[in-house]
């Protein structure tokens, strides 16, 4: 079995997330939950070094690479500065083979054919580029990914599977989660994520829910005192 470990000093005990399970971070200390919530942000969307670790099997992953967040549920952003650059990226690999290599080559030929009839009819002194490419194609086309999901739990699992597209994605991870999911959909969600190889985290604060038969917790209290629940099923 895979197991997903996330450790950070000043947690324990480690937040371990097998296949069967998802796990809810529960820190009821504001300060402290704002304080690891601007450290994860800054690991995992700005790749800046930190005290959180991630290590699957005990080999340690690059958390830019391999955890995903939402921090807002009213902004779930599908084409994202960062998402939006990788597809370009595939956009730019998939013209270089086959015949569309030699599809590009024409396209190239004849905008720069036309870029340059309007230069010399206009009189006027433009300039353009020389080189087609995947990034101003990119542009042309509009190349964006359609948010065609109804409710907030179907927008979730879209937005993981995208994810899971972009890079290889082991962990997800919901901030206040159960605020805005009602617990079968967070049991669909967790469902969703176990089938394509994804662990789930939440991250709460006060969390008065009922534990799930699925879910473990790991409560930090007001003084920073650590309570599991689950643990001592697996």
């Amino acid at each position: 079995m895979m197991n997903l470990t996330l450790s950070k000093y000043g947690i324990e005990p480690n937040i371990s997330i097998s296949e069967t399970h998802f796990f809810t971070l529960s820190i009821e200390n504001k300060a402290y939950l704002l304080s690891v919530l601007s450290e994860l942000r800054t690991q995992t969307e700005d790749g800046k070094e930190g005290t959180f670790h991630l290590l699957l099997n005990d080999k340690e992953l690059n958390l830019e690479k391999s955890v995903s967040i939402i921090f807002d549920f009213t902004d779930i952003d599908f084409n994202s500065k960062k998402i939006t650059n990788q597809i370009i990226k595939k956009f730019t690999d998939f013209l270089t083979f086959g015949e569309q290599l030699e599809n590009l080559s024409k396209l190239e030929s004849l905008v720069l054919n036309m870029a340059e009839d309007f230069r010399i009819s206009s009189g006027l002194n433009v300039e353009y580029d020389t080189v087609m490419n995947g990034t101003n194609l990119a542009k042309v086309c509009s190349l964006r990914i359609a948010d065609r999901g109804r409710s907030l739990l179907e927008r979730l699992c879209e937005y993981v599977s995208l994810i899971c597209d972009l890079k290889p994605l082991k962990l997800f991870v919901l901030v206040f989660g159960k605020q805005f999911l009602i617990e079968h959909d967070l049991q669909v969600l967790y469902k969703y994520c176990a089938d394509i190889g994804v662990r789930l985290l939440v991250i709460e604060g006060v969390d008065k829910t009922e534990r799930l038969p699925n879910e473990m917790r790991l409560i930090i209290d007001e003084s920073l005192c650590s309570f599991t629940q689950g643990h001592d099923e697996i």
